[in-house]
């Protein structure tokens, strides 16, 4: 099953993994989507949560509090004065709730932002805001509006914006943080305001679906070991972009009948008097499959696979860019849940591409290897060297790293690891050679040779 170059990458998210706490009150205003939370999948605690996170202050939520008691103590005394706070607490609260209706932001947003960010980097929202009301708009702030669990934003109270008079425009800049990998639904953005008492927001939602296409972070090679296997992908640049002949010119040589006139060197006949031919040799390259493993067992240590599998996505990730420097065809596979297959370089496609696949690659809790292998023997003719990301080092990734080198290809194996491995991996084999074990102390220094 053949990837499109970016469709088949962004049309499958990443799933995000949520546990069971509440989501911490001290994050307000909050911009978190917890519609997926465990704790909130019915309307009405969601409903619940909301109208406490987005509609009251920090100030107005411990007002609540004071009210609670005030309306206590009122009911269990029988002093008339008792009742005086409750009073006040009261028509503060019916002032605040009717000046909301009065004071709710009238204006429209438009927003523009990168399409792809890498792990642990901070992108822009370069965000236009516009008076449309007749009134001014006082003490608005600007928050992106339920962003996604793997991105957060930089500035938790949001971005302060001037008043604004009917007509006027003013641009603001948020910052988001993208945590983990993966395809981020990002709703839109929220303006706010708590004039005047500070007890009760007031806010408008602007919904404007975007997607983030958030790919793995990685430490660049600077070496990297690449065995050859028994053959090579011949044709060169021709074959590759299809953008015309490229062959090694190799000398001239007297014309035999057969030759293509077309390749006659009309200098060399003038000056021999005889028909001249130039030879030339068609250029081979090297094509290098990159297997992914993305098998992630159950059980009392599965977060700690997950976590290899992430390491082991990034060192695709930097393995397919070493190649891509080298001008290297790239073939990716990689078989979670879906199968993968995407090839790149030599005008094919780009490094951002495999980015985009595995920035949504998942683990799957079955072996890949009956899924993924047929499409890659489809394919092993063409391909000189296998590059095998393993997980474990077992029976299974033996026999298959076995099969490819029996095919004639060059194998190199890396296990992406932080515990014992199911086999000795130490020494390697006759047909892998030393295979480099990556644990989470040797991923975190950053690997520049393998």
């Amino acid at each position: 099953m053949q990837a499109a170059p970016r469709d088949r990458a962004v049309a499958h998210q990443n799933t995000l993994h949520l546990n069971d706490e509440i989501p911490p009150l001290s994050n307000f205003p909050n911009t978190k989507d917890i519609a997926q939370h465990p704790l909130f999948r019915g309307e009405i605690s969601r409903f619940l949560w909301r109208l406490l996170t987005l509609r009251f202050t920090r100030t107005g939520r411990w007002f609540i509090g004071a009210t609670l008691i005030f309306t206590a103590y009122g009911a269990i005394s029988l002093e008339l004065q008792s009742y005086v706070l409750f009073c006040y607490a009261i028509g503060l609260w019916v002032a605040a709730s009717a000046y909301r209706l009065l004071s709710r932001p009238n204006v429209t947003v438009q927003a523009k932002h990168p399409n792809r960010a890498r792990v642990g980097e901070t992108i822009t929202v370069d965000v236009t805001v516009t008076q449309t009301g007749r009134f001014a708009g006082v003490d608005l702030a600007l928050l992106p509006h339920w962003l996604p669990q793997a991105v957060d934003a930089v500035q938790e109270e949001g971005v302060g914006l001037p008043p604004l008079t009917r007509g006027k425009s003013v641009h603001a800049r948020l910052q988001l943080f993208c945590k983990q990998r993966g395809l981020q639904p990002l709703k839109g953005y929220r303006v706010e305001t708590d004039f005047p008492f500070g007890l009760i927001r007031a806010y408008r939602t602007f919904y404007q679906p975007q997607n983030l296409l958030v790919y793995p972070a990685f430490h660049p090679l600077t070496n990297f070991d690449v065995p050859t296997g028994s053959r090579y992908q011949p044709g060169g640049v021709a074959l590759a972009s299809h953008q015309g002949e490229s062959f090694e010119f190799l000398g001239n040589r007297e014309y035999v009948e057969g030759d293509n006139v077309r390749d006659i060197d009309w200098r060399a006949t003038a000056r021999l008097s005889r028909p001249i031919i130039r030879e030339y040799r068609e250029e081979y390259f090297f094509r290098v499959g990159v297997v992914l493993d993305t098998y992630v067992a159950g059980g009392a240590n599965t977060k700690e696979r997950a976590a290899d599998f992430e390491r082991a996505v990034s060192l695709c990730a930097a393995v397919s860019d070493y190649m891509a420097r080298q001008d290297y065809i790239v073939d990716i596979f990689a078989a979670g849940p879906d199968l993968y297959h995407l090839t790149a370089g030599r005008s094919l496609a780009h490094l951002d591409q495999i980015l985009d696949i595995l920035a949504c690659v998942e683990p799957g809790p079955a072996e890949p290897f009956e899924v993924l292998e047929p499409e890659l023997q489809e394919n092993l003719s063409r391909i000189t060297t296998v590059i095998c990301v393993f997980l474990n080092w077992d029976e299974t990734r033996l026999a298959f790293a076995q099969r490819m080198a029996q095919a004639g290809a060059g194998v190199k194996v890396i296990i992406v690891r932080s515990g014992a491995c199911t086999m000795d991996p130490s020494g390697g084999t006759a047909f892998t050679g030393p295979i480099p074990i990556i644990d989470k102390a040797a991923f975190d220094a950053g690997p520049e040779e393998l």
